[in-house]
């Protein structure tokens, strides 16, 4: 598998999108274009299977191509427009999100990160790819519910790897929505099921996870009771934490949150 998105990640790297160079706006979208911006990229699909052709319209700020770091506003948002097709024929605006298209300079030496987007099986994906030694790639896929009647985040895939030696680095993660629990497409933000809380281990050993699984198989990393680890994220059964031993080396990963114990916040100290 490894090498497989290791192959991936070398042609990616290489490629370069030219998306509205290479697609005629059509006249519809046109209204939806926000002063200021222009657009990305857009597809059309029948994104919520009632037989209609929708949108998802993205949008980037003019000029973010000029922008540099000593700029306040480099990390300029982009703008993800939702628009489904009424009855009548007439597109309308269901949701927008400023959070899920990363920026024009968020993905480091290797440019823009944005890779496109699609449609399939009933999935829309985003696919991102950035770093400069160490390289990342992310793909983000949103599934409509029609119980719920709501696009939810369906698989947050993560992958990175050093670029001079992809085969023997490459780390893989995928975080399902069973996890995550039902995040839609409006609320979506790179910080979801942000936490920072501290956690003790009350069991034996437990082990490190690439993914937030419970079908996957554990690393060779473990904890032992009574070691303390820090959370950045918190899903159904898992906790994704970091632990620094005595000698100042960090582990990362996931570890089962029945294996663990909560530990109060600590309070802040009294102002002398």
């Amino acid at each position: 598998m490894k090498k497989i998105f290791s192959s991936f990640f070398v042609v990616i790297a290489f490629s370069c999108i030219a998306i509205t160079q290479e697609k005629e706006v059509p006249s519809e979208l046109i209204p939806f274009i926000l002063k200021g911006y222009e657009v990305l990229d857009f597809i059309k699909e029948d994104l919520n299977s009632d037989k209609l052709t929708d949108y998802i319209l993205i949008l980037r700020s003019k000029g973010e191509d000029t922008l540099t770091f000593d700029n306040p506003d480099w990390d300029v948002p982009r703008s993800l427009l939702l628009l489904i097709r009424q009855t009548n024929g007439q597109l309308k605006l269901a949701t927008e999100n400023t959070k899920i298209i990363y920026c024009r300079h968020c993905g480091g030496a290797m440019g823009d990160p944005y890779q496109g987007m699609s449609f399939k099986n009933g999935d829309l994906l985003f696919d991102f790819y950035g770093g400069s030694s160490w390289r990342w790639a992310e793909t983000i896929s949103f599934r409509y519910d029609k119980i719920k009647k709501n696009w939810l985040l369906q698989n947050h895939f993560i992958s990175s790897f050093q670029g001079g030696d992809p085969d023997n680095t490459t780390t893989e993660t995928t975080i399902g929505r069973a996890e995550t629990g039902e995040i839609s497409l409006q609320n979506y933000s790179p910080y979801y099921n942000q936490d920072s809380s501290s956690w003790k281990v009350k069991v034996t050993k437990t082990y490190f996870y690439e993914s937030p699984d419970l079908k996957s198989k554990p690393k060779k990393a473990y904890l032992i009771k009574g070691d303390i680890i820090r959370s950045s994220k918190k899903f159904t059964n898992f906790i994704d934490c970091f632990f620094t031993n005595s000698k100042g080396q960090i582990t990362t990963g996931y570890i089962l949150k029945k294996d663990l114990l909560l530990l109060p916040a600590s309070k802040p100290k009294a102002v002398q």
